[in-house]
């Protein structure tokens, strides 16, 4: 009897799949694995003061303690980006969050600069790897209506775990010492990533693309698709034009323009945001805030970064995604402008940082969603990979800033006039993307 092969368009099948089960335990999966990549990049933040007190050193010294994870992150994001374009998405997640919590827990060991140096620069390469290839699982596998709002859940993951880490920070820090806060951010992950690799499913795109069908395709297209019945007889396509894997796809197909300007955007706002993680609560501190209370700025922060991203992804929906992104930015700019003019009042300041968070935090969050519709399936992780490592190399650089600001010894309304500023340049950048379906089409 000859069986019927029937041939399947992989992208359209998920993107028209109803909402279900599997989609709510991919996001669960992905949300767990931001929150615990938040709070892994956050705890440094945390625990500076603490780390100053213990090793003798001032301000001017913090800055490449800081910034050494998030060069990790930017080589991170880039080798593990095109990683899982070739190797899958899911193994190139679990590999990272197993590397980034490692690190954290041997963190805690460290006996001085040099040895901090290190494990901070290893564990950010597992935390920049992480991302990209959780944010293009989660935008190959939603449905298509419902695409943008599971990736901002997603990365919500990240200011939760930033929120909860400041949470345990405030009492454990102060009663236990800092390295009590690494034993906790790097055991968390490690248990993590047992459960993912029980649970966290494959792409169906990627295997469409590496084996073309079989078996374990259909297996996992059915259990997003329950509706359908898949063979592994059947033909399973990609329509979507060829692409050559590399950074030079993002160039291709019209892809420049938006690229530039992606990279651009996530440039400024990650310098912005990893200045203020990192520096708040020392600033606070130097200035006579006890330090429970300065690490609660930082809490408020990722408060507005949550309540924020679900307000920018409920109006996108609704309006166009790139003028309401803009406009986050450009109100993320006049929040941090007012950190500055709190002037070291507590209650102001904590305002003023739950207003960036909402904005600004929020932002970031919005950026994604737009990144993964601009690349063609083979290059996805690539293209978020590459967006994310200019971010992250924005990231190194803000905390050096604030160190080489801080030699200057300017009055604490400077520093956040001085790093508010930016956000309206990638307002600007932003608001002169091109439309991202139209940039699919011409790919």
């Amino acid at each position: 009897m000859t069986q019927t092969v029937r041939t399947w368009n992989v992208p359209a099948r998920l993107g028209a799949a109803p909402l279900g089960v599997q989609h709510w335990l991919l996001l669960a999966l992905t949300f767990a694995v931001a929150a615990t990549d938040g709070l892994d990049a956050q705890v440094i933040g945390f625990t500076a003061p603490q780390i100053a007190a213990e090793f003798g050193i001032g301000n001017d010294r913090l800055g490449p303690v800081f910034s050494a994870a998030l060069l990790g992150m930017t080589g991170g994001a880039l080798l593990f980006g095109t990683l899982g374009d070739r190797l899958g998405r899911r193994r190139t997640m679990i590999f990272c969050v197993a590397l980034f919590g490692l690190g954290t827990l041997l963190t805690a060991l460290a006996s001085g600069i040099t040895a901090l140096l290190v494990l901070r620069l290893v564990t950010g390469l597992g935390l920049g790897g992480a991302l990209p290839n959780a944010v293009t699982l989660v935008a190959e596998c939603a449905p298509a209506r419902h695409r943008p709002l599971l990736i901002t859940l997603m990365y919500i993951g990240f200011s939760v775990g930033g929120l909860l880490g400041g949470v345990i920070a405030g009492s454990l820090v102060v009663e236990h010492g800092w390295r009590a806060m690494f034993y906790v951010g790097g055991g968390l992950p490690l248990v993590l990533v047992l459960v993912l690799l029980r649970w966290l499913p494959e792409s169906p795109q990627y295997l469409a693309r590496r084996h073309g069908g079989g078996a374990a395709l259909a297996r996992l297209l059915a259990r997003f698709d329950v509706a359908t019945a898949y063979a592994a007889h059947d033909r399973y396509e990609l329509p979507e034009p060829p692409a050559r894997g590399g950074a030079d796809a993002l160039f291709r197909g019209g892809r420049a323009r938006n690229t530039l300007l992606l990279w651009l955007a996530f440039f400024i706002n990650l310098l912005v945001l990893f200045f203020l993680m990192n520096w708040l609560p020392k600033l606070l501190v130097d200035g006579g805030v006890p330090l429970a209370r300065a690490i609660r700025t930082t809490v408020m922060f990722n408060i507005g970064g949550v309540l924020g991203a679900l307000a920018l992804a409920w109006l996108s929906a609704r309006h166009d995604p790139r003028r309401m992104l803009a406009t986050f930015f450009a109100l993320g700019a006049l929040a941090i402008m007012g950190i500055g003019l709190g002037d070291g009042r507590y209650a102001a300041v904590a305002g003023a940082c739950l207003a960036t968070g909402l904005f600004a935090g929020a932002a970031q969050c919005g950026l994604y969603p737009i990144a993964t519709q601009v690349y063609p399936s083979a290059v996805r992780a690539t293209g978020v990979g590459w967006a994310q490592a200019w971010g992250r190399v924005g990231s190194i650089l803000g905390p050096l800033a604030g160190g080489w600001l801080a030699m200057l010894q300017p009055r604490f309304a400077v520093y956040f006039l001085v790093f508010g500023a930016p956000l309206l340049v990638a307002a600007a950048a932003i608001a002169a993307l091109r439309d991202a379906a139209a940039v699919r089409r011409k790919s």
